[in-house]
C-alpha cells in the first residue's frame, strides 16, 4: 500500500476497535472531548487513556490540524499523546515533523479468526479468573494495570466500565490466589472483539501468565459468539500472540511533543 492510499479492511478493523473503545471509555467516564477533527480524552489523575485520536475519522485531515493540535497541547487544552495508525502516520509524516510531532510508542496491530480457531484453554490449578464487576475489584484491576505498565490508571476509570458485558469485560487472573494479571474484552459496533490492557504484576511474569489470560479472553470471545479478535501487541508481548494464531496487520503509532517551559 502507498502512503496515498486508504486504509486496507484488516488494518481498518483493527484501530476502528481501538478508537471505538476509547470513544466508550471517553463516554462512561464523562472525559471525551469531540471537535470535526478529532477526539480527545483529556483526564487528571491518570494517564489512561489520555489520548487525541480518530484524527479526521482517520481519512484525509487537513495538514493544519497538526500545527493546531500542536498549539493545543502546549497551552494544556489537549493531551500530549497523539495516536495514528500506520497508513496515515507515513502520509502526513513530515507535517507531522514539522509541528512537532515525535513518535513515542508503536504497537503492532494484529488479529485472528476465531471461527477457523480453537483453543485449549490451560487448567492449571494455581491460576483462576475472576470477572470484575464491583468498584473493589475495579480498583484492584487498576492497580494491577498500573503496575503492569508502569503508568497511571485512574480506578475511577475502571469504575466506569464494570457490568456492561454487551460492550467491554474485565478479568483479573489470579496466581496461588493472589491478584497477578488482568485483561479486558471490548466490543465494537461491528461485532468484534478486541482485546486491551493484558499486563501481569512484575513480581508474577515468567509463569505465562500473560498467555494464560489471552487464551481465557479468547475463549471467552468465542463463547459470546464472536468470530474475530484483534489487539495492539508491544514488542514484547508479540512473540505471545504470534504463537497463539494472531496475524500481523499494521502498527498503531503514539506521538507525543516536547512541552516549552
Amino acid at each position: 500500500m502507498s502512503t496515498e492510499e486508504n486504509m486496507d479492511p484488516a488494518e481498518r478493523i483493527v484501530v476502528n476497535n481501538l478508537f471505538e473503545f476509547w470513544n466508550f471509555v471517553g463516554h462512561q467516564s464523562n472525559t471525551l472531548l469531540t471537535s470535526p477533527d478529532f477526539k480527545a480524552i483529556l483526564v487528571k489523575g491518570t494517564d489512561w487513556p489520555k489520548r487525541i485520536f480518530d484524527l479526521g475519522m482517520e481519512q484525509h485531515p487537513d495538514t493544519s490540524v497538526f500545527e493546531k493540535l500542536a498549539n493545543h497541547i502546549q497551552a494544556g487544552d489537549l493531551p500530549n499523546m497523539l495516536t495514528l495508525t500506520e497508513t496515515l502516520a507515513k502520509r502526513y509524516e513530515k507535517p507531522l515533523s514539522a509541528a512537532g510531532f515525535t513518535p513515542r510508542v508503536k504497537q503492532l496491530g494484529m488479529m485472528i479468526d476465531l471461527s477457523t480457531t480453537s483453543f485449549n484453554e490451560e487448567s492449571v490449578a494455581a491460576v483462576h479468573f475472576e470477572e470484575v464487576r464491583d468498584q473493589e475489584m475495579a480498583h484492584l484491576f487498576a492497580f494491577i494495570a498500573a503496575q503492569s505498565f508502569n503508568y497511571k490508571v485512574g480506578p475511577e476509570m475502571i469504575g466506569a466500565l464494570i457490568n456492561k458485558e454487551d460492550k467491554v469485560r474485565l478479568f483479573i487472573a489470579y496466581h496461588e490466589n493472589q491478584p497477578a494479571a488482568c485483561g479486558l474484552i471490548f466490543y465494537d459496533e461491528q461485532g468484534h472483539a478486541g482485546l486491551h490492557m493484558i499486563g501481569t504484576l512484575p513480581e508474577s511474569r515468567g509463569k505465562g501468565l500473560a498467555k494464560k489470560i489471552t487464551l481465557h479472553l479468547l475463549q471467552e470471545c468465542i463463547n459470546d459468539g464472536k468470530k474475530l479478535c484483534v489487539l495492539h501487541a508491544s514488542q514484547a508481548g508479540e512473540y505471545v500472540y504470534v504463537k497463539l494464531g494472531f496475524l500481523a496487520v499494521k502498527d498503531v503509532i503514539t506521538y507525543h511533543i516536547t512541552l516549552t517551559p
